[in-house]
């Protein structure tokens, strides 16, 4: 039949549906904005060492730092600005996609809602740490205020998956489960502590203009990226083991009179679900 050809055709022809492979979203959101961190910090290494060495401490414009700070590798120097904002881009919509469903998993109650709440304001804060840099016309105590709620959030995110998951006896259940949850709770253990030492050693850099302070505050920076990227692909690689991904299908509108009881029957609207997959129900 070709395309100009008109003849009769039931419409729709098919159920709008797609699938979200899990590997693909545990990929854009656990591991896309670390990798294109640090690839934004290598490439002004190694690529723009003039922009470096034009690079010094706020408080002390005679001394300059030997390695880049995250919020100007990746907020103010170009191009990598532009790479990190087209990361985000395709971090954002899978980071909707699982913030929306993966506490779903949970009974309905208080902890389920709370790392609903935090795991959004964590996507939130990240946003604004990305919008409000730190040459942006609310200036850098704004961009600092942000990164400490992206750190609370992220934080706060951590700590009721890994009660969530004693809670529940899961770790008591799967001799996997029980080992990643230590892992969790090391790599919690580790991303408080590396903030703590970022957040003594900044001010101290400041304030003796000393080069080594400022090292180590840059370094602890980058070890909170990894950090919580390793925090999140282990929590998703388990979520992974259940789920193979996430069947988006459109749903029909209801018709008939609803007060008479002829609504569609809720089991055919997962009628087009797959075995292994959540499915993401969209009202059409």
């Amino acid at each position: 039949m070709g395309i100009f050809t008109i003849q009769p055709a039931p419409f729709p022809a098919t159920i709008p549906t797609c699938f979200l492979p899990m590997a693909w979203l545990i990929f854009f959101v656990a591991y896309l904005p670390a990798l294109t961190c640090y690839f934004c910090i290598g490439s002004t290494l190694i690529l723009q060492r003039d922009v470096i060495s034009n690079y010094s401490l706020s408080n002390c414009p005679h001394v300059k730092s030997p390695l880049p700070p995250i919020s100007y590798s990746i907020g103010v120097w170009e191009p990598q600005k532009l790479v990190w904002m087209f990361a985000l881009m395709l971090h954002l919509p899978a980071r909707l996609v699982l913030t929306r469903n993966v506490p779903q998993i949970y009974l309905p109650g208080l902890g389920r809602n709370i790392l609903f709440t935090a795991a959004s304001i964590e996507a939130l804060g990240l946003c604004c740490v990305t919008i409000f840099t730190v040459d942006s016309i609310i200036g850098f105590h704004a961009h600092a205020g942000f990164f400490v709620i992206w750190w609370v959030a992220t934080l706060w995110c951590m700590g009721i998956i890994i009660h969530l998951q004693r809670l529940i006896g899961q770790k008591d259940n799967d001799p996997h489960a029980y080992r990643m949850w230590w892992v969790k709770i090391g790599i919690m253990a580790a991303f408080f502590s590396v903030s703590a030492l970022a957040s003594i050693f900044y001010p101290i850099s400041q304030n003796t203009c000393s080069v080594t302070a400022f090292t180590i505050f840059c370094l602890c920076e980058y070890s909170v990226v990894g950090l919580n990227a390793a925090f999140w692909g282990v929590y998703l690689t388990e979520f992974g083991r259940e789920f193979d991904g996430f069947q988006v299908t459109a749903v029909k509108l209801r018709k008939g009179n609803l007060s008479e009881g002829t609504a569609t029957p809720p089991e055919k609207e997962l009628e087009y679900s797959l075995p292994g997959t959540a499915v993401l129900k969209v009202t059409h």
